[in-house]
Order: C-alpha cells, then sequence, then structure tokens
C-alpha cells in the first residue's frame, strides 16, 4: 500500500471589501492543485462583501488559518480596517508560530506587517499605501514580487499580469513546483513576476 502525504494546507483570508481579484486571483490557481493542495477562504464571517460588491460565502472560520501551511493575505478597500482588527492579527500571528508561509498580496501586505509578521523585511505594497507601512518597523519597501524569509509580498509595479495570480505561482513554486507548469498551461497563462 502506498503512503499518503497530506496535503498542503492553504488558506486564503477574507474580510469586509477585501478585493476580489486579489482574493479569486489566488484562489482560482491554488484551487487547481487539489487535491495536492486544500484551499480554503476563511472569514470571521460566514457572508463576506467585497470591494466591488460581490457577497460571497467563506468556506471555514478563522481557526483554519492557524493550522495552514500557507496563508495568502488580499489586499482591499478593507486593508486598513482588517489590519486594525486584533483577532485577524492573533490569527495571522498564530499561523507563523507554527511556521506558516505569509504570501501577501497588494495591500494586504499591511495586515502582515500589523501582526508583526514583516518586521526588518523587504516588502512590496500599493503604491498608494507605501506610507501607511511607517507605522510598522518593516524594511525597505520596494515593487514587484519579493520574498524574505517565510514572507512573499506583492505590489507596486505596473504589469501585463495579475498580481494575485503571480503571487499564487510563487506559492505553488515553493510547495510544489512541478505543478506550476501543468497548472499554467491549463489556465492558458504564465506568470509575469518572479520573486526577488
Amino acid at each position: 500500500m502506498a503512503a499518503t502525504t497530506a496535503p498542503v494546507r492553504v488558506v486564503v483570508l477574507a474580510y469586509p471589501r477585501v478585493d476580489e481579484l486579489d482574493l479569486f486571483g489566488a484562489y482560482s490557481v491554488l484551487a487547481k492543485a487539489a487535491p495536492r493542495f486544500d484551499v480554503r477562504i476563511a472569514a470571521r464571517d460566514e457572508q463576506v462583501t467585497g470591494s466591488g460588491g460581490v457577497t460571497f460565502t467563506a468556506g471555514t472560520d478563522l481557526a483554519a488559518v492557524e493550522s495552514a501551511d500557507a496563508v495568502v493575505v488580499p489586499g482591499g478597500r478593507g486593508a486598513v480596517d482588517a489590519a486594525a482588527d486584533a483577532g485577524l492579527r492573533e490569527v495571522l500571528r498564530a499561523a507563523d508560530s507554527r511556521g506558516a508561509a505569509m504570501y501577501g498580496v497588494c495591500s494586504g501586505t499591511l495586515l502582515i506587517a500589523a501582526a508583526g509578521l514583516a518586521d526588518g523585511r523587504r516588502v512590496a505594497v500599493h503604491h498608494g499605501k507605501r506610507e501607511l507601512l511607517r507605522a510598522h518597523p518593516v524594511g525597505d519597501v520596494v515593487s514587484g514580487l519579493v520574498r524574505d524569509g517565510r514572507v512573499s509580498t506583492v505590489g507596486g509595479d505596473h504589469r501585463d499580469s495579475v498580481k494575485s495570480v503571480d503571487l499564487a505561482f510563487a506559492l505553488l513554486a515553493d510547495f510544489a513546483a512541478d505543478l506550476v507548469e501543468p497548472i499554467s498551461t491549463r489556465m492558458e497563462t504564465r506568470p509575469g513576476r518572479r520573486a526577488s
């Protein structure tokens, strides 16, 4: 009998006024990695309304974040309020303490920084949110897709590709590099940013 390997547990965090493209762009790539990846959208409330007005159902509650192998933190108009939410910061810290990798899309980097997980790290954020990072002891704030330890972030630049999709492919490459090409072919898209 062949040994089975547990799937990589990935949680995409949702909160009020999260950006739908940031969230579903990443989710759509990662969900195609099933059954090797168990990808869930987690939120405090079952129903979430995004920044563009789309209301959707989160598949699980915030407890899933604490046991994740990787957490994707999308940006959105609600990112500043979410970064001020002590409960969200605590679940991110709990996941980090277990060794989870953090992936911030655009202004989602604010939540990672507010949780203290980007202290001294090189990060990327939406160009209009750079000033907000001054409230946190992050390292260099740059543009593009960057990795500093277990924290990967994307933002601050213009490309032909979608930030959340590029970040999701980076996550795939980190946990199952052999899935990048088949999923890229299936989606008929290639990541436009590479982590630096």
